[in-house]
């Protein structure tokens, strides 16, 4: 008798995270999937509702002081994702904010360090409170990173820096869980409300090339579709070759032609 992997699935309220979530759910034999967003929206609310014996949708803030996360994330690893289902299979990473887009001179180091909360440290405390059963069901972590992470643009100083200490994250715990395959994924530059926010409000930050470059992209279609890239992502949670592990890797990178 088969078994039904487990997906975490964060950031699952909208854009690249819906897009996973909508991948997965579609799959001929879906898994179960634990839902983590901020606001649990009317779509996901819809989602649960069509889908009862497969999604659960809870909510929680990473941006939340240090002793609140934990507890949360305990709370959703222990009485939900383990007592519902019993066990977990793949931790897909998704969640994270852009804000502070300032200069460094201009932004405080509370807003860099809510950065660093949200978009490092909270992935840190997730995969803490699965490894365990990642270790024993030989589980997959999909980190979303970014090309910020390799590559400075003016204002994305504390969004850079955090993608890129999550690129090391990767890399570490590659090293250190044999038992444990993950990944990093640069998305490129997808259509969701983050790139919306560049074009019309982050301009005025940005050098002018910089902000040229993502208005040309969706004007003239080279922006990427959140269903191509979630698929990518959606499949690497459900089975990702081990020789993966550990790599930084474009989204439609050859590497990955047999999960798109």
């Amino acid at each position: 008798m088969s078994v039904t992997p487990v997906v975490i699935l964060t950031g699952a309220g909208r854009g690249i995270g819906l897009a996973i979530l909508q991948h997965l759910l579609a799959l001929p034999s879906p898994p179960h999937i634990l839902a983590v967003t901020r606001t649990i929206t009317p779509t996901l609310k819809s989602l649960s509702i069509t889908h009862p014996q497969t999604l659960e949708t809870v909510s929680v803030d990473f941006s939340s002081p240090p002793s609140d996360l934990k507890s949360d994330i305990k709370t959703l690893i222990t009485d939900v994702a383990i007592n519902r289902w019993g066990r977990i299979d793949s931790v897909i990473l998704n969640h994270g904010r852009l804000d502070p887009v300032a200069k460094v001179g201009d932004a405080e180091v509370e807003e860099w360090e809510e950065t660093f909360r949200v978009n490092f440290f909270s992935n840190v405390e997730v995969v803490r409170g699965v490894i365990g059963e990642l270790r024993r069901f030989g589980g997959r972590v999909v980190m979303v990173s970014s090309g910020a992470a390799v590559g400075a643009y003016t204002g994305w100083g504390a969004y850079g820096a955090s993608k890129a200490a999550l690129n090391h994250f990767n890399q570490t715990l590659a090293l250190e869980e044999p038992d444990v395959t993950t990944v990093a994924i640069r998305p490129g530059v997808v259509d969701t409300d983050m790139q919306t926010a560049l074009r019309e409000v982050h301009g005025k930050v940005m050098k002018p090339e910089e902000h040229a470059k993502f208005l040309n992209l969706k004007k003239n279609g080279g922006i990427v579709k959140p269903e191509d890239v979630g698929a990518v992502l959606g499949n690497l949670g459900m089975r990702m070759e081990k020789g993966l592990s550990g790599k930084f890797l474009n989204w439609n990178d050859e590497a990955l032609a047999a999960y798109r």
